[in-house]
C-alpha cells in the first residue's frame, strides 16, 4: 500500500514537471507568435469590408524610406512616416471602391506606360542612344528600384494602377474650378520657431521693411520667393489664411498666424479683384478639391471605416522601419 502511494506521487511529480516544461516551453513559442507573427497579420485597416493588415503598412513605410534614402541620401521623418501611408492606404482604398460608380478606369497598357515613364531613362541632349541599350537600361533600373523598395513587380504595378485612379479622380474634380476667381495679391513671412516669431514681431513693430524681414526669417517655401512674395492667391488655396487673407487693410502686416508647424505673418498689397487663376494655384486648388472630397467620404452614411493604430502599432512600424533607417546619433 505504501509503495502504491509513493508511486503514485511519483507519477504527480512527473506529471507536474510535464505541465512546467511545457509552461517554459511555451513562454518563449508564445513571445515569438506575439512579436513576429501576430503583428503583420493583425487588421490596421478595414474600409468597407476590405482590409489591410499591419504588415502592409510595415511594407509600404519601409519601401518609402528606402526610396526616400536612395534618391536624397536623407532620411524621411519616420515621427509622421508611419501616419501619412496610413492616410493614404485609407484614401486609395476609398478612391478604388468608388472609382466604378464614377466611371473611372485604368487599363493594364495605361499601367504598362506609367511603370515605363517613371524608370525609362532620359537621354542628355544630343546623345545618341541605341533604343536597345535604352531598353535595357529601363529594366536594370525597374530591377534596381524593385529590389530597394522589395516590391514584387505585381505589388508594383498595383500601387501604380491606385496612382492612375487617383490622377483621375482628380481630372474630374478639377473640372469645377473656375478659370476666373476672386484673388488678394499676397505676401507672407513663414517661420517655424518661437524665436524667430519674436523676432518679426519687433522687426514689424519697429518699422522694418516686410521683405527684408522675409529674407532673414522665412523658412524656404514652395509659394512664397525670398522676399515673401507669394502673388495672386484665390479662396480656398490656403483655407486656414482666406480670413486674414481676404479681409487685411493693404500694406498692413497681420499678427502671428498659428498653422502648426508654421507661423505666418501676412501682408496684402492689392485685391480682391477677379483675374484667371495661376498654374501653381490650380494646382493647389485641385489639391484641395481631392481633400474636400476624401473627407465627404469619412461620412458613416457612406462609408464604413475602421483604422486600428494606436501607440503599440505605430512602435512596432517604427521598429521595421527602423531595421533599414538607424536612429540618427545624437551630436555629443
Amino acid at each position: 500500500m505504501r509503495r502504491q502511494r509513493e508511486h503514485q506521487q511519483q507519477r504527480w511529480v512527473l506529471a507536474f514537471a510535464g505541465v512546467v516544461i511545457f509552461v517554459i516551453l511555451a513562454i518563449p513559442a508564445y513571445g515569438y507568435y506575439a512579436t513576429f507573427v501576430a503583428p503583420p497579420r493583425r487588421t490596421a485597416i478595414e474600409v468597407n469590408g476590405v482590409k489591410h493588415s499591419l504588415g502592409e503598412v510595415a511594407k509600404v513605410s519601409k519601401a518609402f524610406a528606402a526610396a526616400y534614402l536612395g534618391s536624397s541620401g536623407g532620411q524621411p521623418d519616420l515621427s509622421t512616416l508611419p501616419l501619412q501611408i496610413m492616410n493614404n492606404m485609407v484614401s486609395e482604398e476609398l478612391i478604388v471602391q468608388r472609382a466604378p460608380e464614377l466611371g473611372i478606369t485604368v487599363t493594364q497598357d495605361e499601367v504598362d506606360a506609367e511603370v515605363r515613364s517613371r524608370h525609362y531613362p532620359t537621354p542628355q541632349a544630343g546623345q545618341q542612344t541605341d533604343p536597345a541599350t535604352l531598353e535595357r537600361e529601363f529594366k536594370e533600373n525597374l530591377r534596381r528600384y524593385l529590389d530597394t523598395t522589395k516590391f514584387t513587380s505585381g505589388e508594383y504595378r498595383e500601387i501604380v494602377r491606385r496612382s492612375l485612379l487617383r490622377q483621375k479622380l482628380l481630372d474630374i474634380l478639377s473640372e469645377q474650378i473656375p478659370q476666373v476667381q476672386e484673388q488678394v495679391f499676397a505676401n507672407w513671412i513663414r517661420v517655424q520657431d518661437e524665436t524667430a516669431v519674436s523676432n518679426v514681431q519687433t522687426g514689424l513693430k519697429n518699422g522694418e521693411a516686410f521683405d527684408r524681414l522675409a529674407r532673414v526669417y522665412s523658412v524656404p517655401d514652395s509659394y512664397a520667393d525670398d522676399n515673401g512674395q507669394v502673388g495672386w492667391v484665390p479662396k480656398e488655396a490656403f483655407p486656414l489664411l482666406d480670413s486674414t487673407l481676404f479681409s487685411l487693410e493693404h500694406d498692413k502686416a497681420s499678427d502671428a498666424i498659428s498653422n502648426p508647424p508654421d507661423t505666418y505673418f501676412i501682408k496684402v498689397t492689392a485685391g480682391p479683384e477677379l483675374r484667371e487663376v495661376a498654374p501653381n494655384m490650380r494646382d493647389l486648388l485641385k489639391t484641395r478639391v481631392l481633400e474636400k472630397w476624401l473627407d465627404q467620404q469619412f461620412d458613416p452614411s457612406k462609408n464604413d471605416i475602421k483604422v486600428t493604430f494606436g501607440s503599440v502599432e505605430y512602435g512596432w512600424v517604427i521598429d521595421k522601419v527602423r531595421e533599414l533607417v538607424p536612429a540618427p546619433t545624437p551630436n555629443p
